[in-house]
């Protein structure tokens, strides 16, 4: 069997420790140092990777982002708006962004500045030359601390970014909250459960009108309020806006989910064991949008709307993106057609736009009776938990 040297590394922290939080295994398992999953600088995204996301399935998502961020800037109002982006990888969904900016709103595209934030290491890629004609527009970095604050506008943009943060993993049984640890039997992975030895995994659930059975799990990330807590700060007014796979807390904790929402990726097949191929697949879990919005509105942020992804991009504007066909089997025409039916998958019910959802939050903005959001009279037919 081929030695596996990130799990290697990790068993011996465990030998030394005796035993690590899920949060803690899972951070070496998609982060350390040039062996983690999204640190190693392999290959990903697409048919060549683990998954699609939103922006490798049609360039028409960053263009709707773009019209977005164009009307977001008009309020605001300052002579400069800084963007940026969580998780952008090498920059395809910046690219989108930039170039519909410079093609259909040149006055935003003049006046904004593109961050990127992404542990992954960069590997060469379409992107990367993209990205060449926008020049010192954008700029990368790996961490918030890289980045001062802004007392100016901005837009913060998170897309299927929170879901691989790092996460706690609980169950209930005897009618109490167990914490579930990883430790070794016989020098492989084994799970444990104890008492929560994590600051504020107890208080979690306080608000949350949820009843769990005996055996339920469930995933806790603490993370995520205290990412929103900080990347608040990087802009004195504006929008974050979170795209990602979740629900509301009376959704996301249903007794139907048993054993939580917790999943594996790799090579576009979903899993549930998170202890092999370690560093070469994808470990996460649903959003609790609940906690993201409670966490906002403690920060004085507003919620301006919580929505599908098809929603969303129904409402600004996917529609007229979508490219009209004249009937003829001409090379055009199904060009046009396979854009079409790719840029459906964004936004239908039972594709992406069903199992995505949006969250927008405004800090420092009035945007109440501004007409900012655009209510489209095309309603999906889909819930939202």
């Amino acid at each position: 069997m081929e030695m596996n040297p990130l799990a290697e590394i990790i068993k011996s922290e465990i030998e030394i420790k005796g035993r690590l939080t899920f949060s803690e295994y899972m951070e070496k398992a998609l982060y350390h140092p040039g062996l983690g999953y999204y640190t190693s600088g392999e290959t990903r995204i697409g048919m060549r990777g683990d998954y699609y996301t939103s922006p490798s399935v049609d360039p028409a998502f960053g263009e709707v982002l773009a019209g977005f961020i164009a009307k977001s800037g008009s309020l605001i109002d300052e002579p400069r708006l800084r963007v940026i982006e969580f998780g952008g990888g090498t920059g395809a969904l910046a690219s989108d962004i930039l170039d519909s900016l410079a093609r259909k709103h040149p006055e935003s595209y003049e006046k904004t500045d593109y961050l990127i934030i992404e542990k992954e290491a960069r590997s060469p890629g379409a992107a990367d030359t993209a990205l060449d004609k926008h020049g010192p527009k954008i700029k990368f970095g790996s961490s918030l601390a890289e980045l001062d604050t802004w007392r100016a506008g901005g837009v913060i943009l998170s897309n299927e970014f929170l879901d691989a943060l790092p996460f706690h993993r609980v169950r209930f049984t005897g009618g109490a909250m167990k914490e579930v640890f990883v430790t070794l039997r016989a020098g492989e992975f084994e799970e444990i459960i104890d008492e929560p030895g994590t600051p504020g995994l107890a208080e979690y659930f306080n608000g949350y009108e949820t009843c769990f059975r005996e055996g339920q799990e469930a995933e806790v990330n603490l993370n995520t309020g205290r990412w929103l807590g900080e990347a608040q700060k990087l802009i004195g007014k504006g929008f974050i806006l979170t795209i990602d796979y979740g629900f509301l807390a009376p959704e996301l904790f249903s007794p139907d989910r048993m054993k939580g929402t917790y999943k594996c990726m790799h090579k576009h097949t979903v899993g549930e064991n998170p202890y092999i191929n370690v560093g070469r697949q994808d470990i996460t879990a649903h959003v609790d949008f609940s906690n993201l919005i409670r966490a906002g509105e403690s920060l004085g942020l507003e919620t301006v709307k919580y929505t599908t992804q098809g929603q969303f991009l129904i409402d600004w504007g996917v529609l007229d993106i979508m490219t009209i066909q004249s009937g003829q089997d001409s090379p055009s025409d199904r060009e046009a057609r396979g854009r079409n039916t790719a840029m459906k998958n964004l936004f239908l019910p039972g594709s992406m736009g069903s199992s995505f959802k949006v969250l927008l939050q405004a800090k420092n903005l009035d945007v109440t009776g501004q007409g900012f959001y655009p209510e489209s009279p095309l309603k999906l037919s889909f819930g939202i938990l």
